[in-house]
């Protein structure tokens, strides 16, 4: 079982590299997260009534033209295969807790969704990787990722 930060991260760049990036692209910023209700509720309703209410672990990864979700295992935090990826800057991300002392988290409205996704990502373990996942995900995407250059602005009005 991958309890480390670092073998976690390293299982994941693997299962990234291994067919799930795209030729040139690379991974910005990446951590673990928890998605469902705050982990907190757990130790009160218990882990079968967490998994009834949509709780599930993704890796989520942060590259300079996507955002990717990784399954991940609950028990062994592995690589479960690909669950879904985003173009960067199609999601919109609010209600960021980032400087928690336990559970950070962010809700993730995917394009074309309705009902944001809320992520919480462990602070204790992963807190200077979410804040490096969050500003990626807040920020636009680099100009290089679209292939295009950027627009200059126009000039200014007389």
């Amino acid at each position: 079982m991958a309890v480390r930060r670092e073998t976690i991260k390293r299982q994941f760049s693997e299962a990234l590299a291994a067919g799930v990036l795209e030729p040139g692209e690379q991974v910005v910023a990446g951590a673990l997260s928890q998605s469902g209700p705050s982990p907190w509720l757990a130790g009160a309703i218990g882990v079968l009534v967490m998994l009834a209410m949509g709780m599930h672990f993704y890796f989520i990864a942060a590259t300079d033209r996507r955002v990717i979700f990784m399954k991940a295992s609950m028990w062994s935090q592995r690589p479960q295969g690909l669950a879904w990826s985003d173009p960067r800057g199609a999601a919109t991300v609010t209600d960021i807790v980032a400087d928690a002392r336990v559970w950070n988290s962010f809700k993730y409205l995917r394009p074309g969704e309705s009902k944001p996704l809320r992520l919480n990502v462990s602070a204790v373990v992963w807190k200077d990787d979410a804040r490096e996942l969050i500003a990626a995900l807040s920020a636009p995407p680099p100009a290089s990722s679209t292939g295009m250059s950027p627009v200059p602005p126009p000039p200014p009005a007389p």
